[in-house]
């Protein structure tokens, strides 16, 4: 064990710092202020001239990637043409093929030789440009098919479609704006439904794409509340014009008080339609129809609410509707 020290100032420090040389590298723990050794003008110099050297490297780099870009961009326009190319071709050849069809059916049919003869050879010569213009088409797909393939092209290709994509979604996302504006909620709904598949791949549209599901929650459930007051005003008078204004309103997604009113709404009015021997079948919260019975034993839907596909008129056998009580 090293004896104590003590030391006075900080003069005497340096008569003994001997003593406290470790061996080794110093631990990381224990550096705990970087130590910057040569700071001088040289060395200045030689930083200066590093960050300089990386610069230009660096703009090296960003000149050569942009060689190769445009040198794929160029492939990438040879590769439309090839397709292009093969698309017309085949087509072409498509068109031969029926015109050496054609001449082949008059060369069997014509009523003299010399017409016999040439449709018999524009037949052959149909059929044979038909055959080159196929040949062609593989080769320009051949190649369009080769330069697809390379690394830089379907790069390239990738981000075009990821462009297009989001270009598609911003139109659909504007759109269904639009529709919320017109109070078309079920546009609107199936719009975004549909975009909320892909819109994790579009950071950049996800607080658009929250902000039209908010607004279609809204302008959805100002819907409903606007059916219910007038479904309220008419029950009582014009049951089946009340039912059919409860039909139309948004039922789905609103909250679960307003739900259940226009469900009471639209059953009362059902009631005060006077149908004679009618069921009313419940197939879950807020979800229902109106029945009648049809002259084949089943029952048929005078109106449904939250069911799909229970349109009016549909029929349904008895062992459909367990449960159903009767309307009145």
């Amino acid at each position: 064990m090293r004896p104590g020290v003590v030391l006075t100032s900080l003069g005497e420090l340096v008569t003994v710092r001997d003593l406290f040389v470790e061996e080794g590298p110093i631990p990381r723990e224990k550096a705990l202020v970087p130590l910057i050794r040569g700071s001088g003008p040289p060395d200045r110099e030689a930083l200066a001239a590093e960050a300089r050297a990386t610069l230009e490297e660096l703009g090296r780099l960003v000149e050569s990637d942009g060689t190769r870009r445009r040198e794929a961009a160029r492939a990438l326009e040879r590769v439309r043409e090839a397709s292009e190319e093969a698309a017309r071709l085949r087509n072409t050849a498509s068109e031969m093929r029926e015109a050496a069809r054609r001449a082949a059916g008059l060369a069997g049919s014509a009523l003299d030789e010399p017409t016999r003869q040439r449709a018999e050879q524009s037949a052959a010569k149909a059929g044979r440009l038909a055959t080159r213009a196929e040949a062609h088409a593989a080769v320009m797909d051949t190649e369009a098919r080769t330069l697809a393939a390379r690394a830089d092209i379907a790069r390239l290709l990738g981000e075009q479609r990821s462009r297009e994509e989001d270009t598609r979604m911003k139109e659909e996302l504007a759109l269904a704006g639009s529709y919320l504006d017109g109070g078309r909620y079920e546009e609107a709904r199936r719009l975004l439904d549909s975009v909320e598949q892909n819109i994790s791949s579009v950071p950049d549209l996800t607080e658009a794409f929250e902000t039209l599901r908010r607004r279609e929650s809204t302008v959805k459930m100002r819907a409903a509340e606007a059916a219910l007051a007038e479904a309220r005003r008419l029950h009582r008078r014009e049951p089946a014009r009340a039912i059919e204004v409860i039909e139309e309103a948004p039922l789905e997604g609103v909250p679960e008080e307003l739900a259940r009113h226009l469900y009471g709404c639209w059953l009362a009015a059902c009631r005060r339609l006077g149908l004679l021997a009618a069921i009313h079948y419940r197939a879950g919260p807020c979800r229902g129809a109106v029945l009648m019975p049809a002259p084949d034993g089943r029952w048929e839907v005078v109106s449904a609410l939250g069911l799909r596909r229970w349109e009016r008129g549909r029929r349904f056998a008895p062992r459909a509707l367990r449960g159903a009580r009767p309307l009145a």
